[in-house]
């Protein structure tokens, strides 16, 4: 199947762009993904309330925005949410259309992370960070109206990652499970030269992935810390919800660790998006299918906080 035409278009107005004649600066590059990103998200949701909190971390306070969809008595469920940008780029501001979209529609508590980046904060303190913020939901959910027995993890691309390593953080150290993981396209095999990341290169390719990659985690790409779908034992896991676009490097990646759960007796949805390319959920300014995509995460997040 070819290409979604609303994602093509996105894809030929990017390559449409002038290209500087020095190569860009990290702040240049981290501004223009800023504001790319921006231009294709959709409005962000009206919340009750969005609350800026700083969350003690083992390397200072994270940054995260809490929110809360509707006044409420009975404590909500809660969704720790880890964006992407490859561990580089973009931040908490710019995933509040994705975060607001999610509390409205699963009818829960989002806490969207602003987790440090490399290259600045390199292996492990972005997974530091995330692990931190997992913790404190855990021992101080009332503090934010939640409730603790339904927490759930979930991001995507990186924030894919940072959620699968976080569920494997708890198991290693005895701490409890989430109630789920949601994984979009997630990036969890930093040696992965499988078909799809060798010969798809639509929005991002294997030169840029493994760029980042190095400025994240150097030398410690089979740490399992670093890369997930390498650590020795994915039994016990929270139960997982896997979302995958047909047309991302990342593919085969997301294939495969839904059938390495299920190998370990982890339950695991898998669902992909024929047409679609890396980060196209965000893109619902844009693109009709991303709206359908979140619409599909929402439905799978308050099914498992239903029970």
């Amino acid at each position: 199947m070819s290409i979604d035409p609303q994602l093509q278009a996105v894809l030929d107005a990017m390559a449409s762009q002038p290209q500087p004649p020095q190569p860009p600066t990290l702040a240049e590059v981290r501004a223009g993904a800023s504001a790319g990103h921006l231009s294709l998200c959709p409005p962000a949701v009206e919340m009750h309330d969005i609350e800026r909190r700083a969350l003690p971390g083992p390397n200072g306070d994270v940054p995260c925005l809490v929110n809360t969809p509707r006044p409420h008595d009975e404590p909500l469920p809660v969704l720790i949410y880890f964006h992407g940008g490859g561990l580089m780029l973009l931040g908490a501001d710019e995933f509040q259309p994705m975060c607001t979209a999610l509390a409205a529609s699963a009818d829960c508590i989002v806490v969207n992370a602003d987790y440090r980046l490399a290259p600045e904060h390199p292996f492990p303190q972005p997974l530091d960070d995330a692990f931190a913020v997992y913790r404190w939901c855990l021992d101080h959910a009332a503090e934010i109206g939640g409730d603790a027995s339904r927490i759930a993890v979930g991001g995507d691309s990186a924030g894919g990652y940072l959620a699968t390593a976080v569920c494997l953080d708890a198991k290693r150290l005895g701490v409890q499970q989430p109630l789920h993981q949601m994984l979009i396209y997630p990036d969890i095999d930093t040696t992965n030269r499988s078909e799809s990341m060798v010969t798809i290169d639509a929005f991002v390719n294997l030169g840029m992935i493994t760029g980042m990659h190095a400025a994240h985690c150097g030398d410690n790409l089979l740490d399992p810390r670093a890369s997930p779908i390498h650590a020795d034992d994915h039994s016990g896991l929270a139960p997982a919800s896997i979302f995958a676009a047909s047309h991302d490097p990342l593919v085969d990646q997301g294939r495969a660790y839904a059938a390495l759960l299920r190998a370990n007796g982890v339950p695991v949805t898998y669902t992909s998006y024929e047409g679609a390319i890396h980060a196209f959920i965000t893109m619902g300014g844009a693109v009709d299918i991303a709206n359908k995509a979140v619409s599909d995460v929402a439905e799978s997040l308050a099914a498992a906080f239903a029970g």
